[in-house]
């Protein structure tokens, strides 16, 4: 995005850290003090006027050979929020208002630079410009900040960026979105996707905002940008073959900004203190010597809870304490380490004052009553959805388990065509947690995904059984993921555990999942499956095999004879799954009878003996049975010839599979024209 960046740059690695923990939910504004995020004050513009108005936004202009390097973000009224590769080499640029093109330049001083220039794949790219002399409100106020991880979850808000591309010095926009997963690149940077027909990420966006589109609240800034998609045609075909267009580009969220530049965190709302408390902490902290190791001190204040490290070593005892404001989550039953943090920090430093001011800091907010922890912790219960009609217990028969649903989220990836991006997340209280995400090739995913379900299982509760759900695009539905075995491991996935598969394209759209809740409010009225087994030797045509599943009242649960894979069983899963079939069941084998010469097979007598073992399951306990059936399997004199070797079930429970937070297709993007290319 300067002369040095273009957008044909590579992309540095994506190196695997797990994502930090989200900090607490957005709550109304409190008194000083007291742990929960609090909103913007009243006297900040109100949402629609805060998108509108962007007197805040910046071009930058530095001592290179382009006219423009970059953009940036007003954050007082004398600094300026920017990228530190925007002003590499150099001491003095010139700031232009991009709301005010009359008003005349500004020169600025590079203040603050973070350690961009000392790290590998582009973390800590952060600097911060001190102005000549300070704006009025009346030509620029510093801009509004969104609360912290706004940008993230369930229901990721549309986004935008702001930048000065080549010849538009008036500024351009770029709808953009967040690759699935939100995979923390270095632990810090998140990688962006161009959302539609329009302007993509360009050199000039670096150090724009990133911003919520709805409200104009800046959520973090443009680092980089890759788009091979527009390029010259000589380097289209230098290009390797299999190997993607991309429109890709890195966002540092804000919560990542203000360890670099710590200023920026009295404006942010949403940490474990509200902002008046986050500013009288941090000038306390940037006052304090202490000769320990801030990563220690943290450890110290975090660790009994189990907090993992931060991405990168703290250098500093703000970067410690703003880890723990704005990573870290309010623990059930104590006060938020963050206490703890200055209390340490306070018996270390030989300042008096320091001390009482930390203690006192500390009081202040300990003593307030919203601020003590809570007594116990709230136990847990399911999501209710009141759509679907209540499940009655069977009068007899065996138990159903209490589900503690994994999901295991896998899709190929842009990166090659041997690779595959993998997030693994919890589900607790119908709600995906923060996934764990990275991109690898095929091979390495069996034991990727058996160490990060394991570290899973390790935090869920005691009260149920762990089930392994993964969401799967339907060509891969036959891939056998319950036989997933590490060398280390003495039998597979599926036998340790309840592992069953879902249909990626069924997710995701919203009628198919409609039909699909709707059959299983009556499903589960019954006490047992009704399975519809279909023979090799019967095999019917999908069109009318969808029609016989389609009404409401037929909750059926097919069982093919062989994998669905190619004729004629992938047409009829496909109908299956259109049709809205709650489970699916089907061998790992496909059948090699002739049944010209021969009537039964195999997989005949696999169906008959699946039909007599499931006949009184009922449905929602069909993983438990079959895991069962996979344990009896591995513990016979011959695993691979018993009747239930290889036996997969596609089974989604609406109540215990949460739809996936953006049902959304990825938009063909267009050619930009050609003036906007370099």
């Amino acid at each position: 995005m300067t002369g040095s960046r273009t957008r044909d740059e590579p992309m540095c690695d994506e190196t695997a850290h797990c994502p930090p923990v989200q900090g607490v939910p957005e709550q109304p504004a409190q008194p000083r003090g007291i742990p929960g995020p609090d909103r913007p004050d009243s006297a900040d513009a109100d949402a629609e006027s805060a998108r509108r108005d962007v007197t805040w936004l910046t071009r930058i202009s530095s001592c290179g050979p382009l006219a423009t390097a970059g953009a940036g973000v007003l954050i007082s009224e004398r600094r300026v929020l920017t990228c530190a590769h925007v002003v590499q080499g150099c001491t003095r640029v010139v700031v232009h208002l991009a709301a005010r093109p009359d008003h005349p330049p500004i020169g600025a001083t590079v203040a603050v630079r973070g350690p961009w220039g000392e790290r590998t794949g582009g973390t800590g790219d952060v600097a911060v410009l001190e102005l000549d002399r300070p704006l009025p409100p009346y030509i620029a106020v510093p801009a509004r900040f969104a609360p912290l991880h706004g940008w993230n979850g369930l229901h990721a808000p549309q986004l935008a960026a702001y930048g000065f591309p080549e010849g538009h010095d008036g500024g351009l926009s770029s709808e953009i979105r967040l690759t699935r997963g939100a995979l923390r690149i270095g632990g810090e940077l998140v990688q962006l996707e161009h959302e539609g027909t329009g302007m993509p990420l360009a050199p000039g966006f670096s150090g724009g905002p990133v911003v919520i589109a709805a409200t104009g609240e800046v959520v973090g800034i443009v680092t980089a940008a890759q788009d091979t998609l527009w390029r010259p045609a000589e380097d289209r075909a230098r290009r390797p073959a299999g190997v993607p267009a991309v429109r890709l580009g890195q966002m540092l969220p804000a919560e990542a900004i203000a360890r670099y530049a710590p200023e920026l965190a009295d404006r942010l709302p949403g940490a474990a203190v509200d902002r008046d408390a986050v500013r009288e902490l941090r000038l306390l902290l940037e006052s304090a010597e202490v000769a320990a190791d801030p990563l220690e001190l943290y450890r110290s204040a975090a660790g009994p809870l189990g907090c993992p490290d931060p991405p990168t070593r703290p250098r500093s005892l703000w970067e410690a304490g703003w880890y723990l404001l704005a990573e870290v989550p309010q623990p059930v039953g104590r006060v938020h380490p963050v206490l703890e943090f200055a209390t340490i920090v306070a018996e270390l430093v030989e300042g008096t004052e320091l001390r009482v001011g930390l203690h006192h800091w500390r009081a202040a907010i300990a003593d307030h009553p919203a601020a003590r922890p809570s007594p116990v912790a709230q136990p847990y219960r399911p999501a209710p959805t009141a759509h679907l009609h209540p499940r009655p217990e069977p009068v007899h028969g065996p138990r159903r388990e209490k589900w503690r649903p994994i999901l295991v989220d896998i899709q190929p990836s842009g990166a090659g065509t041997r690779m595959f991006h993998v997030a693994v997340s919890t589900i607790r209280d119908g709600t995906l947690g923060e996934p764990h995400s990275r991109t690898m090739l095929s091979s390495m995913l069996p034991g990727f995904v058996r160490e990060r379900i394991e570290e899973e299982i390790g935090q869920l509760e005691p009260d149920g059984a762990e089930l392994i759900i993964f969401a799967l695009p339907r060509k891969w539905l036959t891939q056998p993921v319950h036989s997933w075995a590490r060398r280390k491991d003495f039998g597979p996935l599926g036998a340790d555990h309840a592992v069953v598969v879902v249909d990626q394209q069924r997710r995701g759209n919203a009628a198919d999942r409609r039909h699909l809740e709707m059959k299983w409010s009556r499903m589960r009225e019954y006490r047992g499956a009704m399975l519809y087994p279909i023979l090799c030797t019967a095999v019917p045509d999908s069109r009318r095999f969808y029609q016989r599943l389609r009404p409401v009242g037929r909750a059926e649960v097919p069982m093919l004879p062989s994998p669905p894979k190619g004729n004629p069983f992938e047409p009829l899963l496909a109908a299956a799954l259109k049709a809205g079939a709650p489970a699916v069941l089907w061998p790992q084998y496909a059948c090699t009878t002739d049944h010209a010469h021969a009537q039964t097979c195999r997989n005949t007598a696999f169906l008959a003996r699946l039909a007599a073992e499931l006949a009184d399951v009922p449905p929602d306990d069909l993983p438990r049975r079959v895991r069962e059936l996979r344990h009896q399997a591995e513990e016979s004199d011959d695993p691979a010839g018993h009747w239930s070797a290889g036996l997969v079930l596609l089974w989604e429970d609406p109540q215990v599979v949460p739809s996936p937070h953006r049902p959304y297709g990825v938009a063909p993007t267009a050619q930009p024209p050609r003036h906007l290319a370099d």
